[in-house]
């Protein structure tokens, strides 16, 4: 022990294991002079305290930078397969991005052909997409919807980035493009709707409510034959009808009103945020009978000059949509459109595909 008293430090250390070294360190410290033994516990506690946050950092650090995935993705294979084969399944329309970097990039629509993991994802397009086979390596990125509950009306919307594998053009004249099969599909929010401008001869009937006009009459929402005597409604007789469909998707609809229909109290209806009721019939060639519809809607753009007598342009959101009963003569049963009408978006979609075939395009 002779030793180590030529050793500055060591004494101190080892005075820590004299068993009166705690009743000496806190005499001194309480005294303003701090024992060798209170510093070397100081710098121990200091010390494993800055390991400790260290090591936290670097375990963070490290799970950051790994590879997991965003809790939006889903990766597993079996999983993908089985919803792309749902889409195939339910006939779900894809809307293909060709060029993301692109703010100003033109989307199309596309119907699925086939889904094989091997051969990856073949698509049918209209041919007036301009598609080439020098377009085989490049991205493009695919959005579709599934409807995985049949009980319930609510889409589940997808997302994922694909390498173009082969372009050809068909025998029918139209494009098939096959896609590589995606390493993950993304969860992710509606972003729009397909709009089309569809020929007068599949609008066949349109009335229209204002909201607070049933209101006044005691109208019941649920039942339409209570609404009264609609503020505008389609005449297919008059040239042009006092209104017109412009355009329409599952998400909203823009109307052309004849300035002579909006005379007297009806002009001041026409405003921002205005809503509306509106009974729709649209034709479905590829049914036995027509499509009807009962919409709820939200003024949310006029168009023209509001002093003027001619035409104007109206864009009504859709905000929920009602469904007939399964029983005659029951009340609608009225839903949220927060993703747009599923049927009539549908209806557009199979418009836009019909529409583009009739022009042998």
């Amino acid at each position: 022990m002779g030793n180590f008293g030529a050793l500055g430090e060591i004494p101190a250390f080892w005075s820590l294991f004299d068993p009166g070294w705690w009743n000496r360190m806190l005499d001194s410290t309480t005294s303003g002079h701090p024992s060798p033994e209170a510093l070397i516990l100081m710098v121990g506690i200091f010390g494993l305290a800055f390991a400790a946050i260290a090591a936290g950092f670097l375990i963070k650090v490290r799970i950051g930078s790994s590879d997991a995935p965003p809790t939006t993705w889903i990766v597993r294979p079996g999983e993908i397969r089985a919803l792309l084969d749902t889409a195939l399944t339910q006939r779900s329309k894809l809307r293909v991005s060709f060029v993301r970097d692109d703010a100003g990039a033109r989307s199309t629509d596309a119907t699925i052909l086939s889904v094989d993991p091997a051969r990856g994802i073949e698509l049918e397009m209209t041919s007036l997409v301009r598609a080439t086979p020098s377009w085989a390596g490049k991205l493009v990125a695919c959005d579709f919807r599934l409807r995985l509950d049949p009980r319930k009306d609510y889409h589940s919307f997808y997302n994922f980035v694909a390498t173009i594998v082969s372009v050809r053009l068909a025998s029918d004249d139209f494009v098939h493009m096959t896609v590589g099969w995606p390493k993950h599909l993304e969860l992710e929010q509606k972003r729009g709707f397909l709009r089309i401008e569809p020929p007068r001869t599949f609008i066949l009937e349109l009335e229209l409510w204002h909201e607070n006009a049933i209101k006044l009459t005691r109208g019941r929402f649920g039942n339409p034959a209570t609404w009264g005597e609609p503020l505008l409604r389609l005449d297919p007789r008059l040239e042009p009808p006092a209104v017109e469909v412009r355009n329409i998707s599952g998400g909203g609809v823009r109307l052309d009103v004849e300035g002579d229909a909006l005379h007297g109290h009806n002009k001041a209806l026409f405003e921002p945020a205005s809503r509306f009721l509106m009974r729709l019939v649209l034709a479905e060639p590829e049914a036995d009978q027509p499509l009807e519809f009962f919409l709820a809607l939200r003024l949310q753009n006029a168009y023209g000059d509001p002093g003027s007598e001619g035409r104007k342009a109206y864009g009504l959101r859709i905000l929920s949509f009602g469904v007939p009963a399964d029983t005659p003569g029951d009340p609608l049963s009225w839903k949220p459109a927060a993703t747009g009408v599923p049927s009539l978006d549908d209806w557009a979609f199979r418009r836009h595909l019909a529409m583009y075939r009739s022009r042998g395009e």
